[in-house]
Protein backbone atom coordinates (compact mmCIF):
# COMPACT_ATOMS: atom_id res chain seq x y z
CA UNK A 1 0.00 0.00 0.00
CA UNK A 2 2.87 2.63 1.18
CA UNK A 3 4.62 1.55 -2.44
CA UNK A 4 1.26 2.00 -4.20
CA UNK A 5 0.66 5.73 -2.29
CA UNK A 6 4.13 6.54 -3.58
CA UNK A 7 3.93 5.74 -7.19
CA UNK A 8 0.76 7.67 -7.49
CA UNK A 9 2.35 11.15 -5.51
CA UNK A 10 5.39 10.56 -8.05
CA UNK A 11 2.89 10.57 -10.98
CA UNK A 12 1.15 13.59 -9.67
CA UNK A 13 4.07 15.23 -9.37
CA UNK A 14 5.05 14.75 -12.65
CA UNK A 15 1.40 15.11 -14.30
CA UNK A 16 1.79 18.94 -12.22
CA UNK A 17 5.36 20.00 -13.32
CA UNK A 18 4.52 18.76 -17.03
CA UNK A 19 5.43 21.87 -19.38
CA UNK A 20 2.41 22.88 -21.48
CA UNK A 21 3.02 24.89 -25.05
CA UNK A 22 1.25 27.05 -27.16
CA UNK A 23 0.25 24.86 -29.49
CA UNK A 24 -1.98 22.37 -25.94
CA UNK A 25 -4.02 25.16 -25.97
CA UNK A 26 -5.74 24.58 -29.09
CA UNK A 27 -4.96 21.45 -30.28
CA UNK A 28 -4.57 18.82 -27.25
CA UNK A 29 -7.94 17.97 -25.54
CA UNK A 30 -7.05 16.21 -23.01
CA UNK A 31 -4.79 18.98 -21.90
CA UNK A 32 -6.60 20.87 -18.99
CA UNK A 33 -7.56 24.82 -19.21
CA UNK A 34 -8.65 26.80 -16.47
CA UNK A 35 -9.95 30.46 -16.77
CA UNK A 36 -8.43 32.36 -13.85
CA UNK A 37 -10.31 35.93 -14.20
CA UNK A 38 -10.10 39.35 -15.19
CA UNK A 39 -6.86 40.96 -13.11
CA UNK A 40 -7.31 44.68 -12.69
CA UNK A 41 -4.75 45.19 -10.21
CA UNK A 42 -2.82 47.20 -12.57
CA UNK A 43 -5.17 49.16 -14.58
CA UNK A 44 -5.54 53.05 -14.97
CA UNK A 45 -8.61 54.95 -14.90
CA UNK A 46 -8.30 57.56 -17.40
CA UNK A 47 -11.27 60.17 -17.77
CA UNK A 48 -14.03 61.99 -15.51
CA UNK A 49 -15.25 58.75 -13.52
CA UNK A 50 -17.49 60.93 -11.35
CA UNK A 51 -20.20 61.57 -14.61
CA UNK A 52 -21.51 57.77 -13.86
CA UNK A 53 -22.25 58.41 -9.97
CA UNK A 54 -25.70 56.73 -9.68
CA UNK A 55 -24.95 59.01 -6.20
CA UNK A 56 -22.06 61.22 -5.37
CA UNK A 57 -18.80 60.86 -6.52
CA UNK A 58 -16.79 57.24 -7.52
CA UNK A 59 -13.30 57.02 -6.62
CA UNK A 60 -10.86 54.49 -7.03
CA UNK A 61 -11.55 52.94 -3.66
CA UNK A 62 -14.89 52.52 -4.45
CA UNK A 63 -14.02 50.81 -8.28
CA UNK A 64 -11.82 48.44 -6.26
CA UNK A 65 -13.89 47.87 -3.72
CA UNK A 66 -17.28 47.21 -5.92
CA UNK A 67 -16.39 47.13 -9.46
CA UNK A 68 -13.43 44.90 -9.87
CA UNK A 69 -15.48 41.99 -8.57
CA UNK A 70 -18.47 42.72 -9.80
CA UNK A 71 -16.87 43.25 -13.48
CA UNK A 72 -15.25 39.37 -12.84
CA UNK A 73 -18.99 37.83 -11.49
CA UNK A 74 -20.62 38.42 -14.58
CA UNK A 75 -18.41 35.66 -16.16
CA UNK A 76 -20.91 33.41 -13.96
CA UNK A 77 -23.76 35.39 -13.43
CA UNK A 78 -24.30 36.22 -17.25
CA UNK A 79 -22.43 32.83 -18.50
CA UNK A 80 -24.27 32.76 -21.83
CA UNK A 81 -23.47 36.57 -22.32
CA UNK A 82 -19.83 36.56 -21.28
CA UNK A 83 -18.89 33.22 -22.23
CA UNK A 84 -15.38 32.28 -22.39
CA UNK A 85 -15.56 28.77 -22.49
CA UNK A 86 -17.05 29.41 -26.38
CA UNK A 87 -14.66 31.83 -26.61
CA UNK A 88 -11.93 29.59 -26.60
CA UNK A 89 -14.06 27.04 -27.81
CA UNK A 90 -13.59 24.76 -25.09
CA UNK A 91 -16.72 22.66 -23.13
CA UNK A 92 -14.83 21.66 -20.21
CA UNK A 93 -13.44 24.83 -18.82
CA UNK A 94 -12.33 24.65 -15.56
CA UNK A 95 -12.95 27.72 -13.29
CA UNK A 96 -10.37 29.25 -10.61
CA UNK A 97 -10.23 32.92 -9.59
CA UNK A 98 -10.09 32.75 -5.80
CA UNK A 99 -6.63 34.24 -6.62
CA UNK A 100 -7.45 37.03 -8.96
CA UNK A 101 -10.05 38.39 -6.70
CA UNK A 102 -7.92 38.54 -3.82
CA UNK A 103 -4.94 40.46 -6.15
CA UNK A 104 -7.67 42.79 -7.18
CA UNK A 105 -8.76 43.54 -3.53
CA UNK A 106 -5.25 43.85 -2.76
CA UNK A 107 -4.08 46.39 -5.53
CA UNK A 108 -2.71 49.82 -4.66
CA UNK A 109 -4.77 52.47 -5.58
CA UNK A 110 -2.80 55.00 -5.11
CA UNK A 111 -1.66 55.85 -9.10
CA UNK A 112 -4.57 54.12 -10.50
CA UNK A 113 -5.89 57.24 -11.78
CA UNK A 114 -3.87 58.75 -14.96
CA UNK A 115 -4.06 61.11 -17.72
CA UNK A 116 -2.41 58.49 -20.47
CA UNK A 117 -2.57 54.70 -20.90
CA UNK A 118 0.89 52.77 -19.76
CA UNK A 119 1.82 50.84 -22.65
CA UNK A 120 2.31 47.80 -20.39
CA UNK A 121 4.25 45.07 -22.77
CA UNK A 122 4.06 41.46 -22.47
CA UNK A 123 7.71 41.69 -20.54
CA UNK A 124 5.60 43.59 -18.02
CA UNK A 125 2.57 41.51 -18.02
CA UNK A 126 4.73 38.51 -17.47
CA UNK A 127 6.32 40.80 -14.74
CA UNK A 128 3.26 41.11 -13.28
CA UNK A 129 1.59 37.79 -13.16
CA UNK A 130 5.27 35.68 -12.71
CA UNK A 131 4.31 35.17 -8.54
CA UNK A 132 1.04 35.10 -8.54
CA UNK A 133 -0.33 31.95 -6.82
CA UNK A 134 -2.97 30.82 -8.69
CA UNK A 135 -3.63 27.83 -6.74
CA UNK A 136 -3.41 25.63 -9.86
CA UNK A 137 -0.25 24.23 -10.97
CA UNK A 138 -1.49 21.90 -14.05
CA UNK A 139 -2.65 22.77 -17.71
CA UNK A 140 -2.86 26.57 -19.09
CA UNK A 141 -4.81 29.24 -17.54
CA UNK A 142 -6.04 32.09 -19.33
CA UNK A 143 -6.89 35.39 -17.82
CA UNK A 144 -7.24 39.18 -19.09
CA UNK A 145 -5.26 41.88 -17.43
CA UNK A 146 -6.73 45.33 -17.40
CA UNK A 147 -4.36 47.70 -18.74
CA UNK A 148 -6.99 51.12 -18.63
CA UNK A 149 -10.78 51.94 -18.98
CA UNK A 150 -10.07 55.36 -20.63
CA UNK A 151 -13.05 57.42 -20.63
CA UNK A 152 -11.07 60.28 -23.33
CA UNK A 153 -10.99 57.62 -26.09
CA UNK A 154 -13.84 55.36 -25.07
CA UNK A 155 -12.46 51.96 -24.56
CA UNK A 156 -11.02 49.28 -22.23
CA UNK A 157 -7.52 47.98 -23.09
CA UNK A 158 -6.83 44.36 -21.98
CA UNK A 159 -4.39 42.06 -22.52
CA UNK A 160 -5.21 38.16 -23.38
CA UNK A 161 -2.80 35.57 -21.41
CA UNK A 162 -2.50 32.22 -21.68
CA UNK A 163 0.52 30.70 -19.20
CA UNK A 164 1.80 27.33 -18.58
CA UNK A 165 0.77 27.03 -15.03
CA UNK A 166 3.62 24.82 -13.97
CA UNK A 167 5.81 27.77 -14.04
CA UNK A 168 3.32 30.95 -14.80
CA UNK A 169 5.47 31.62 -18.13
CA UNK A 170 3.51 33.06 -20.72
CA UNK A 171 2.51 31.08 -23.65
CA UNK A 172 0.39 33.70 -25.41
CA UNK A 173 0.26 37.17 -25.60
CA UNK A 174 -2.60 39.60 -26.94
CA UNK A 175 -3.94 43.10 -26.58
CA UNK A 176 -7.34 43.68 -27.46
CA UNK A 177 -9.41 46.69 -26.84
CA UNK A 178 -12.74 46.73 -26.15
CA UNK A 179 -15.75 49.85 -26.71
CA UNK A 180 -17.92 50.70 -23.44
CA UNK A 181 -21.67 51.01 -23.85
CA UNK A 182 -24.64 51.16 -21.54
CA UNK A 183 -26.27 53.04 -18.28
CA UNK A 184 -24.23 53.06 -15.15
CA UNK A 185 -20.72 52.52 -14.69
CA UNK A 186 -20.76 48.63 -14.11
CA UNK A 187 -22.97 48.35 -17.49
CA UNK A 188 -20.44 50.61 -19.26
CA UNK A 189 -17.02 49.07 -18.71
CA UNK A 190 -18.73 45.45 -18.61
CA UNK A 191 -19.29 46.40 -22.13
CA UNK A 192 -15.84 46.42 -22.94
CA UNK A 193 -15.24 42.92 -21.27
CA UNK A 194 -18.48 41.40 -23.48
CA UNK A 195 -16.64 43.11 -26.59
CA UNK A 196 -13.25 41.44 -25.78
CA UNK A 197 -14.83 38.10 -25.44
CA UNK A 198 -16.65 38.70 -28.84
CA UNK A 199 -13.58 39.68 -30.32
CA UNK A 200 -11.82 36.74 -29.66
CA UNK A 201 -14.54 34.27 -30.07
CA UNK A 202 -15.20 36.16 -34.32
CA UNK A 203 -11.58 36.48 -34.98
CA UNK A 204 -8.37 36.59 -32.62
CA UNK A 205 -9.09 32.24 -31.76
CA UNK A 206 -8.61 31.15 -35.78
CA UNK A 207 -5.90 34.04 -35.91
CA UNK A 208 -3.92 32.64 -33.31
CA UNK A 209 -4.58 28.88 -34.12
CA UNK A 210 -3.24 29.89 -37.70
CA UNK A 211 -0.26 31.44 -36.34
CA UNK A 212 0.27 28.57 -33.89
CA UNK A 213 0.71 25.91 -36.80
CA UNK A 214 3.80 27.98 -37.66
CA UNK A 215 5.85 28.13 -34.32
Amino acid sequence: MKQLVLILSIVSLVFQGKSQTVQDLFHASETKITWLGIDYSHVKLIGDFTLFAEWGEYNPSEIKQYYFPAWNDLIYSESDKYDVAEMIRKENLNFKTDAIYTINANASIEDMEAKIDPMYSKEDIQTFIKNYDFQVKDGIGILLVAESLNKYKEYGKFHFVAIDLSNNTILLHDIIQGKPGGIGLRNYWARTVYNVISEIKSHRYSKWKNETKHS
